[in-house]
């Protein structure tokens, strides 16, 4: 299939997965030979400069869900494009199957797969009054305890009102995307992923002082940890995180059309019945792990 307009892409494939490899350096001899440019065949994971191509019509991840968000992290706000070649367990955020993958791409290609967008989330790490860390998140950021059962006490502040303290496991800060994810296995509500909303869902709250709650998508959620509350840690999409320390302050925020997916793909009802989601309700689609 030769095509007029050279396009420009980048390949990612799940990290020790040998299938998605091979298939990964297939998809892209094949692009050569019908006149596109490849900025790279990448193993997810690896810090390379190839994110950062100019230009870059979009992104093909040969991986699960897992990897999808990895590589979506990295481009927030670049309007570059993602499509997903499901080598994981659930695929929720891939758009086909090994065997398609000719047939997706030529689509791609010729502009035929549609184009989506969803939030993702911006989040800042203060520590005595200075900004010391920043990412972005497209599943979720979870301010949660450690190992030991103990549990944490923070202020929870929404749109620069208190709410109040939570005492309990930690706390959710989920985009619509990542809603099916840990947030509704913990109780939190099922977001449509077309949706501009943030969601906070309390992990294990004693005396349930706070409830789960969804917020317009530019509220700004903030968190101060406070006195008596064990070690707490801040995970970013079930991939990144660090220690927080007494008196740290996490500030979220949403990022609209931040993130954007290659291909129509089945319904978001389509997918939550293939996968048994709506009839098993508290099954964990936790695209972090094991993906």
């Amino acid at each position: 299939m030769q095509n007029a307009t050279s396009r420009h892409i980048l390949l990612v494939y799940k990290a020790r997965h040998e299938k998605a490899a091979a298939l990964a350096q297939e998809a892209a001899q094949w692009l050569r030979q019908n006149g596109h440019d490849v900025a790279g065949v990448i193993c997810a994971g690896t810090d390379t400069p190839a994110y950062a191509t100019t230009p870059l019509d979009f992104v093909v991840v040969f991986g699960g869900d897992g990897t999808m968000l990895g590589v979506a992290r990295r481009l927030v706000g670049r309007n570059v494009p993602v499509l997903g070649i499901n080598f994981g367990r659930i695929g929720f955020l891939t758009d086909a199957q090994p065997e398609q993958w000719r047939e997706k791409l030529e689509e791609s290609l010729t502009g035929m797969e549609p184009v989506r967008s969803c939030m993702a989330l911006q989040w800042t790490l203060t520590r005595k009054g200075q900004q010391i860390a920043s990412g972005c998140a497209v599943n979720d950021v979870v301010l949660s305890r450690g190992s030991l059962s103990r549990l944490v006490l923070f202020d929870v502040y929404i749109a620069g009102e208190r709410l109040g303290s939570l005492r309990g496991d930690g706390m959710i800060i989920a985009t619509p995307v990542g809603s099916s994810g840990y947030s509704v296995s913990a109780g939190g509500s099922l977001l449509h992923p077309s949706m501009e909303a943030v969601a906070i869902t309390p992990i294990c709250p004693f005396l349930n002082t706070i409830s789960p709650m969804v917020f317009p998508g530019d509220t700004e959620c903030r968190f101060q940890i406070l006195q008596g509350s064990t070690d707490c840690y801040l995970t970013v999409d079930g991939q990144e995180g660090q220690q927080l320390e007494l008196g740290d302050t996490v500030t979220v925020n949403g990022l609209p059309d931040a993130v954007h997916f290659l291909g129509k793909g089945t319904t978001f009802f389509e997918r939550l019945r293939s996968r048994g989601f709506a009839l098993q309700g508290t099954e964990c689609i936790r695209c972090g792990e094991n993906a």
